[in-house]
């Protein structure tokens, strides 16, 4: 099956002019961070420029301007951040790079951040690029996320820091930040979000062949991912089955026949390899398949019950309390107050 890609447009004389997004680029920088990012902006300039006719200018920047060497070994040409004006600079991302444990925080590139960062409207950190802002002391005591790896080591380094574990992306006033690698790309839609609203993030994610657009609040390392990674290739593949069926009833021996097991075997082999019985796994997919559901204001509760095989409101309910500790009410609420706040910081920003 081919899927259909719509054909690269040129901006029209309506078009906005381009917002230039610049990521930093230094040897042993995340390759991922870098690309993942560029990626989403460039395809939504070239593919899907939303309802305003929006358009990006990407720029790979590092203090010298030459070719630098991700952590993966691969070259990637920059352009010298004294090319830039940094007045001109609509949002500025800092990828992460080298272990988590211990990243690379490059003197000469604080010290422009600390100089010029503050002229960009937003300031983005992916994955351990938050350490980077912080010593640039671009943070001071917001809220902020990185990897779930690099957690303890931002906390201990930068203790004034509310630091957010296990978060997909975090925002706070005009500062966001995120885990690391494809959660470089989940950031990346939310800005696109942010500037060009839900159905264009869409588009662009559809393009990308993402799996899913992940929420902010959603954990880094899913309930799918956990479980797959605490199983062999067999359950692997349940688990992408499970994904593509919850608003079946997944009871045990619906998926033993899947698996190829009687139901005892398969409950029992179930929770050896994984720690937790089907039951719950199947309660934990269905819970993050909610929380997706329900960023959709267009979606009523008793279709993001339906769909995510919880039956009804109630169960859905009784579910979201249980593990959340919450309602899906006041979570779709809190979502909205969050949108709302974010259009009103964006409309009372000073223009570059």
């Amino acid at each position: 099956m081919t899927l259909p890609f719509p054909a690269a447009r040129q901006p029209t004389a309506e078009a906005e002019s381009p917002r230039t997004v610049v990521i930093l680029a230094f040897d042993e920088v995340t390759a991922s961070d870098v690309c993942g990012a560029a990626d989403v902006f460039s395809v939504a300039t070239r593919f899907h420029q939303g309802p305003h006719n929006c358009v990006y200018r990407v720029v790979v920047a590092s203090v010298h301007g030459r070719p630098i060497t991700s952590f993966s070994g691969i070259t990637i040409a920059t352009t010298p951040l004294s090319a830039i004006d940094p007045a001109s600079i609509e949002t500025l991302m800092v990828p992460g790079g080298g272990p988590p444990e211990q990243p690379p925080v490059p003197r000469d590139v604080v010290a422009w951040l600390a100089s010029e960062g503050r002229q960009a409207r937003r300031l983005c950190g992916i994955c351990t690029g938050t350490f980077l802002l912080a010593e640039a002391g671009l943070i001071g005591h917001r809220r902020v996320t990185t990897h779930w790896q690099a957690t303890e080591a931002l906390k201990t380094a930068y203790p004034q820091l509310r630091v957010e574990p296990d978060r997909v992306y975090l925002h706070d006033g005009g500062l966001w930040t995120s885990g690391g690698f494809t959660a470089g790309l989940d950031l990346g839609l939310a800005l696109l979000e942010d500037d060009q609203g839900h159905a264009t993030a869409m588009a662009v994610a559809r393009s990308l062949l993402l799996f899913v657009k992940r929420p902010g609040e959603q954990a880094q390392v899913s309930a799918a991912l956990s479980s797959q990674a605490a199983s062999d290739r067999q359950f692997s593949r349940l688990h992408a089955w499970i994904m593509d069926h919850l608003d079946e009833n997944l009871r045990v021996d619906v998926l033993a026949e899947q698996a190829g097991m009687t139901p005892r075997t398969f409950a029992r082999r179930y929770t050896e390899q994984t720690g937790r019985t089907p039951a719950k796994a199947v309660e934990a997919m269905r819970v993050e398949a909610a929380l997706r559901a329900l960023n959709d204001a267009g979606t009523s509760l008793k279709q993001v019950a339906r769909r995510c095989g919880f039956g009804d409101e109630q169960n859905l309910r009784r579910t979201f309390l249980r593990l959340r500790g919450t309602t899906p009410e006041h979570y779709r609420q809190q979502r909205k107050r969050l949108t709302a706040r974010l259009v009103g910081d964006a409309a009372h920003q000073p223009a570059a």
